[in-house]
């Protein structure tokens, strides 16, 4: 096994300098790997789904690889009634992989007085296993930092498909948020993608900056997911 390090910068700050990446080399690739029978502190492992590091004793635990997007303007949704995606984009998750995300979505509607619910799902071509996942949702008339008022509502969802978050509003103008933390298991890899559902044409809602989703792999799929010393 070769080792190449850095040699030409002259810095003296760690025990090993490693060289600059460029577009086409990497300046540190991890291979697949088996794990260790018994993790050791100060290991870092890589068994092909998901970086792991040991910082005491035989504590193994995940380092998040997270896929994340996060809109820098706001992003006005179009007036239809199909699944729209709320950040533009959806991501790409591997087969046979579990994920863990989160993701906080607020929006604003001051175009039209039309009566309309709204909902949230998730499309895309990958096919799951499950999906699980806390919601919790709210929506105001005044703005976004009205608190402790209702209605807001908490829900643990178990379905991708669309599912009314909002009931039947008329109102000019409508604050609302989603936060959502969850694990979904992917069958066939392919798109996730975060939507939302008006059920009548005529409501624009304009995402804002700072709504974001963030995904990334915990393990494989068809097992209970152990990272850890659990007992």
């Amino acid at each position: 096994m070769a080792i190449i390090l850095d040699t030409t910068t002259g810095i003296t700050g760690g025990a090993v300098n490693l060289p600059a990446g460029t577009t086409t080399l990497a300046p540190l690739n991890l291979q697949s790997g088996t794990n260790l029978a018994t993790a050791a502190a100060g290991a870092m492992e890589y068994d092909g789904k998901r970086l792991m590091f040991t910082p005491q004793g035989t504590q193994r635990g995940v380092i998040p690889g997270m896929q994340y997007y996060e809109l820098n303007s706001t992003l006005a949704l179009s007036a239809t009634t199909s699944a729209q995606a709320w950040l533009g984009v959806g991501c790409t998750l591997s087969a046979g992989t579990v994920y863990a995300f989160q993701g906080t979505y607020a929006a604003i509607k001051t175009t039209t007085t039309t009566s309309h619910t709204l909902g949230q799902s998730f499309g895309g071509t990958a096919t799951l296993n499950n999906i699980g996942y806390t919601l919790f949702r709210y929506f105001d008339a005044a703005g976004f930092a009205t608190v402790n008022n209702a209605p807001a509502a908490m829900a643990y969802v178990q379905t991708a498909s669309n599912i009314t978050t909002m009931g039947s509003s008329a109102g000019a103008t409508v604050y609302h948020i989603y936060t959502f933390n969850g694990i979904v298991s992917v069958n066939a890899g392919g798109t996730f993608i975060p939507q939302v559902t008006t059920s009548a044409s005529g409501p624009i809602y304009t995402g804002q900056i700072g709504s974001y989703f963030m995904i990334y792999p915990i393990g494989t799929a068809g097992a209970n997911i152990n990272v850890g010393t659990w007992a």
